[in-house]
């Protein structure tokens, strides 16, 4: 069997629904991830299915000094960058750029060299006969039919062509890619074919398992599938429109740069994407699972410190219902810039309004000379608490949440004349999270006790 004819077999035309033209592992896709794990990109170092994780380190291994890892370490940009590359060539035998990299249209990381790239594609071509990559492919070949059957399963019942009728576009031509390789990063990308015609990749990271280290599409998966396809929308939209807006953005990111950027949302213009896309999620959800699956994506953003999107997503009602007013998404972006315009006076109120501090602890912070024999210190928030810890648990070791939510009791035993460093989390190292799912930011509570009390002074 050839490479091209793997190639046809994993990724096949189906007609349900008609939007969607491609579903499969892409052997393209593996090929990029399995050469930036080599190269050392820890984004590609996260394979979730076991028995694959341990095919790839037992298969290439030998390889790691060949030439196309070097260069793709050299190449710089990790994250969507190489997904985006492995979109753009034909196939893993030829690596053929389906139109010129540097043509009108193509859609690579902005910091690469095409020149470079082009060098890169070369050395990845001998990586790719030198190690019989497509021996490979074969050898995970059950793997794959199981992992596609199952992804087909869930994309019957998503319902695709509700991004045309949402953003009010022509039906789009959409090819979903599990990353079976990556693991939990996931990535989008559009493609300009020869002809012209519009192909829009997602490529979702497989990060849950059975029991058998088997792939499972669920609906977390499918939410995960959904933001990445409107990635394609939103960015684009933004993009229009963020020169109207920077300025706002600007100070509505600066009290959240830390949580940002944890994440790798490293500027306001990633951070307004990241908005809008998982706000227009949200939108999908209410749709297709209701107000309550809806209600608990805004409850994750909260905890992401996206604390404007409950607002973002009332605002995208407004479009849902006034579609005679707004035929297009991109009509109706001139709202969303006076949306977030008109948050950034409102940014620190927000912030204050949903992330929980500390208000008071029964020990104060710095405190010298405690009493030793104590047997449990109160934390005091500013806001109601969950009352679930880490596995769903309530009570941990003794740790009690009050009936009110806003007070914690936590067991210690302490020893005389001691320094201590109290972080303020669950005994199993998680946040303590507001009602609204909003984590409590890094706080340790810091003393020191005294003597014994048959060491003390009468």
């Amino acid at each position: 069997m050839t490479d091209k004819s793997i190639v046809r077999r994993l990724l096949f035309s189906v007609l349900i629904p008609a939007t969607l033209i491609g579903q499969s592992i892409d052997p393209r896709v593996e090929l990029m991830s399995i050469l930036f794990r080599l190269a050392g990109n820890k984004e590609y170092h996260e394979c979730q299915a076991p028995l694959y994780d341990q095919a790839i380190d037992r298969y290439f291994a030998p390889y790691r000094d060949r030439e196309a890892v070097r260069l793709a370490g050299a190449l710089g940009g990790g994250a969507d960058a190489p997904m985006k590359l492995a979109v753009n060539v034909s196939d893993v035998v030829s690596l053929g750029e389906i139109v010129p990299f540097d043509g009108p249209g193509v859609y690579l990381y902005a910091g690469w060299d095409v020149g470079k790239a082009r060098d890169f594609l070369g050395a990845a071509r001998r990586f790719a006969a030198e190690t019989d990559f497509e021996g490979f492919l074969k050898t995970q070949q059950p793997l794959y039919d199981v992992t596609n059957a199952r992804l087909q399963t869930l994309l019957e019942k998503s319902d695709l062509g509700w991004f045309s009728r949402f953003f009010g576009t022509p039906p789009a031509k959409f090819v979903i890619i599990p990353g079976l390789a990556n693991g939990a990063p996931s990535y989008a990308a559009r493609v300009t074919d020869g002809t012209g015609a519009e192909e829009i990749y997602a490529i979702p990271g497989v990060s849950k398992v059975d029991a058998e280290g088997l792939p499972v599409f669920d609906p977390d998966w499918r939410v995960i599938m959904v933001h990445e396809l409107v990635h394609t929308y939103t960015d684009p939209a933004i993009g229009a429109v963020a020169a109207r807006m920077g300025k706002a953005a600007a100070q509505i990111y600066e009290p959240v740069a830390a949580a940002m950027q944890r994440q790798s949302y490293g500027n306001w213009r990633a951070m307004l994407n990241e908005s809008l896309a998982r706000a227009v999620t949200v939108e999908y959800a209410m749709e297709h699972d209701g107000p309550e699956a809806a209600g608990l994506l805004i409850r994750k953003e909260n905890s992401r410190s996206f604390f404007w999107m409950s607002g973002l997503v009332d605002l995208l009602e407004a479009y849902r219902s006034g579609r005679q007013q707004y035929p297009t998404f991109e009509r109706f972006m001139p709202r969303v810039v006076d949306y977030f315009n008109g948050v950034a006076p409102r940014i620190q109120e927000l912030v204050d309004g949903l992330q929980p501090r500390v208000i008071s602890t029964s020990v104060p912070d710095g405190a010298r000379g405690v009493d030793p024999s104590l047997e449990a210190i109160v934390v005091r928030f500013s806001m109601p608490m969950s009352r679930i810890g880490p596995g769903g648990a309530a009570d941990l070791d003794g740790w009690r949440i009050d009936t009110t939510g806003t007070a914690i009791l936590i067991p210690v035993k302490l020893e005389p004349e001691r320094d201590y460093a109290l972080p303020l989390r669950w005994t199993g190292g998680q946040a303590f999270v507001s009602a609204d799912g909003v984590p409590l930011p890094a706080t340790v509570l810091r003393f020191r006790t005294g003597a014994a009390a048959a060491e003390r002074q009468p």
